[in-house]
């Protein structure tokens, strides 16, 4: 035995073990070109002999004198099964999954974006995409997408003429029907009724979930830090005990003629966006109206 992988998979998902065995055995194959080295991708076996597994190979590669460069490394001291060193999918390694996901289905929320598509995109199983998505996000992946989608159907809806149904699939709805439906459901209303009641809104700043939403950040805290990362200027007094953002990039409140509201996940609180946590939420969108009702 020349090379070795050993993949501790007691917390992984079995589709995403097989996948990475395939994928370990077609590389390997494409760069061993001596027909006669064989590759052999073995079963998985029982937690309860891997730690023994683990001693003996640690014992065999201790006392063996390794060619020159033959690059043979021993196993950590550390590695356990089923405990909370090395073995365990550590939190950095979940957080790279989900931050490959979020920047995936930023970059593409004009199209259809299934579990099923994301996860192969991401080289992940569907079902371990959906498992970090509801442990991190406390959501599900689905309401999460929807979230994502219609809060840019609103962009559109304010800022374009485009006809429904053609809006419908340019946020990646194949039936208008069902976009009208999730819609309503999310932001109260239909979109041509959205439309027409919100005619007066002048501008829209959409702030996607990221990992810094496990935090125990408010949604005042979390906008803060969006616009000072994207350099966007913004003002802020305090209202009735309360931090109030006030004006953003020189667009300012004018007392009973203009202003800016938030909504959270589509919708628009009634209390102060210092006392929203965003641990469960998935987007904020800040909204200037020159309608203030």
């Amino acid at each position: 035995m020349s090379g070795f992988f050993i993949l501790d998979a007691s917390h992984i998902d079995v589709d995403f073990i097989k996948l990475c065995g395939k994928y370990i055995e077609t590389s390997l194959k494409e760069i061993i070109s001596d027909k006669s080295n064989q590759i052999i991708i073995l079963d998985p076996i029982e937690a309860s002999k891997a730690s023994s597994l683990a001693q003996s190979l640690n014992s065999i590669l201790s006392i063996s004198e390794a060619p020159t460069g033959a690059g043979v490394y021993p196993l950590p001291s550390n590695f356990t099964v089923n405990g909370n060193n090395a073995g365990d999918s550590s939190p950095s390694d979940i957080e790279k999954n989900i931050m490959m996901a979020l920047k995936y289905i930023n970059s593409n929320l004009e199209k259809s974006l299934t579990l099923e598509n994301v996860s192969q995109k991401i080289y992940l199983s569907p079902s371990y995409l959906s498992r970090i998505f509801k442990n991190y996000f406390n959501d599900n992946f689905i309401n999460y997408i929807n979230l994502q989608k219609i809060a840019l159907a609103q962009e559109k809806l304010i800022f374009t003429n485009t006809p429904i149904n053609k809006l419908a699939h340019s946020v990646g709805f194949s039936q208008t029907s069902y976009f009208t439906k999730i819609f309503k459901q999310k932001v109260g209303m239909t979109p041509s009724k959205y439309r027409k009641y919100n005619s007066a809104i002048k501008k829209i700043y959409t702030i996607p979930r990221n990992l810094e939403w496990r935090s125990n950040k408010s949604v005042y805290e979390i906008s803060k830090d969006f616009f000072n990362k994207n350099e966007i200027s913004f003002k802020a007094r305090d209202l009735n005990g309360y931090p109030y953002i006030y004006s953003i990039n020189d667009l300012s409140d004018v007392r009973n003629k203009a202003g800016w509201v938030y909504t959270v996940d589509c919708s628009q609180p009634i209390i102060p966006a210092s006392e929203i946590n965003v641990f469960d939420r998935s987007v904020i969108q800040w909204i200037y109206t020159e309608k203030i009702i």
